[in-house]
């Protein structure tokens, strides 16, 4: 109940707050099929980030999803799981809090390596970490708080490459490129759940009833799913982008300045 009343209350403020402007011209051009698959796959760099997002979210995801197996099987207690979700979300909310501060002091590309490299890290040692909640939830605080930098600067990506599909394309398509997202999201999710429910039959979790049921070599392989197969992808996330992605802050600023006669009628 408490819930439902804060969804009512905050779908409220952008109803009661929130005011749609009169002055703009909705009579526009309309994006057909063929234009929508133009501007998608007309821009590789949309696409190239697209790869690299949904990898991150495969790798991401997927450690999340397995969250309340863990505890159960692998720790022993899933009542301990609900104390290990604080410090989640903890992370996530200092990551989210964190990034302008650290923006302003690194640039977008180091901020991704430097981030890449330190969650591989946190999962390494979450892997060989002990049994211990301590140790567990300040390793889970690190390595949300480095996703959260990794996801805002993938978003980020992704909204350059706006600029360039209009540079390159002639034509500029906030919708289609901003749609890829949910879509990701979504996609990731299914690929997520599928994952976990192949390892947990796979490795006779879904069977067992206690911790005890579930043999050492059951209990590794859900750590591998679990922990070392998501740290490849995110590498992999981290290696399309290294190698396939080529806007950065200087070239995206020439194109926003090429842009600009363009964009100052639709408002800069």
């Amino acid at each position: 109940i408490i819930l439902a009343v804060i969804m009512v209350a905050l779908m409220l403020v952008p109803i009661l707050a929130v005011r749609e402007r009169t002055d703009v011209d909705l009579e526009g051009e309309r994006t057909g099929l063929r234009e929508l698959l133009r501007a998608l796959f007309g821009n590789d760099q949309l696409l190239w980030a697209a790869a690299a997002y949904l990898l991150f979210m495969l790798g991401y995801g997927t450690t999340g999803a397995f969250g309340w197996y863990f505890f159960k099987y692998a720790y022993g207690d899933e009542a301990v799981f609900p104390v290990f979700a604080l410090f989640v979300g903890l992370g996530q909310i200092a990551g989210l809090a964190t990034f302008p501060l650290a923006r302003r002091r690194w640039s977008r590309g180091q901020l991704f390596t430097w981030s890449t490299a330190l969650i591989v890290i946190t999962y390494a040692l979450f892997f060989a970490a002990p049994m211990n909640i301590v140790v567990l939830g300040g390793l889970a605080f690190a390595m949300f708080f480095l996703a959260s930098f990794i996801m805002l600067l993938m978003l980020v990506f992704q909204a350059d490459t706006i600029e360039y599909g209009q540079w390159k394309l002639g034509r500029r398509n906030n919708a289609v490129t901003f749609a890829l997202q949910p879509f990701i999201n979504k996609t990731s999710a299914a690929m997520n759940t599928w994952i976990v429910s192949a390892t947990v039959i796979i490795a006779g979790i879904n069977e067992a009833d206690t911790a005890a049921d579930v043999t050492p070599g059951g209990i590794t392989m859900m750590k591998v799913a679990m922990l070392l197969i998501p740290a490849l992808l995110i590498i992999a996330g981290y290696a399309v982008w290294r190698r396939k992605f080529v806007i950065d802050e200087s070239l995206h600023a020439r194109i926003v300045a090429e842009l600009e006669p363009e964009l100052r009628p639709h408002g800069g």
